[in-house]
């Protein structure tokens, strides 16, 4: 009995303090590194990603760089709710289908089983093998968040007096500032332009010839 109730026990120290070591380093919303304190992380974007991403060298691919939606370039924005802006990749259809779900299969009698369920009666790990995914080294690689895979996009916002006024880092083909974001948006006084930086990743990683991308820029104003 003892020893069954050990083992859970030395699991949550051990990953207490594993975790705490790991996330000193920054992740998701926050970074260690000072340059890039400021940046805002949306839909699952890591630090890490965009450590790799700002290490490499944008290209110019007309297909593969991103082209705004909303707000035209040129465009006058109310200041007094925030936008929301949009883009897409150029060289793919917009509005895509989503993903389909799992198909369901037939179980004795005709019912239909989700197959993601887990079959009665299935297997469960022993208990050392869970101690082992809790502290092994893939449970450890994702402390800072699960790793980027797909798409990911750099947007920054400039004026001709400040370069980087806002950065935005997401896996999304949207962003709407929050109200600090927008304040700062809205306080700059001049026209804003945001360029957009995508690459392709897996793990965290640039796959070979997933760019980075530059985009086509849109510059737009904020009514006082």
């Amino acid at each position: 009995m003892r020893r069954a109730l050990l083992v859970p026990a030395l699991a949550v120290l051990a990953s207490t303090a594993m975790y705490a070591g790991a996330c000193s380093d920054g992740g998701g919303g926050a970074s260690s590194v000072p340059e890039l304190a400021d940046v805002i992380y949306e839909g699952g974007a890591t630090d890490e990603a965009l450590d790799v991403l700002l290490a490499a060298t944008p290209k110019d691919d007309p297909a593969q760089g991103t082209v705004f939606d909303a707000p035209e370039d040129g465009a006058t924005l109310p200041g007094d709710a925030p936008p929301e802006l949009t883009f897409h990749i150029a060289g793919a259809a917009q509005g895509a289908a989503p993903r389909a779900a799992p198909a369901l299969r037939r179980a004795a009698g005709g019912a239909a089983v989700d197959p993601r369920a887990r079959e009665p009666g299935a297997a469960t790990s022993p208990a050392w093998a869970d101690l082992g995914a809790l502290l092994g080294p893939a449970r450890a690689a994702q402390a800072h968040g699960t790793p980027v895979n797909g798409r990911a996009y750099l947007l920054v916002f400039s004026t001709p007096g400040h370069e980087g006024l806002l950065r935005v880092f997401t896996t999304r083909l949207s962003y709407t500032p929050d109200a600090a974001a927008w304040d700062k948006l809205r306080a700059a006084g001049a026209p804003i332009t945001v360029d957009v930086t995508n690459a392709i990743f897996e793990n965290n990683r640039i796959v070979q010839g997933g760019g980075p991308f530059a985009g086509e820029p849109v510059t737009f104003s904020i009514a006082p």
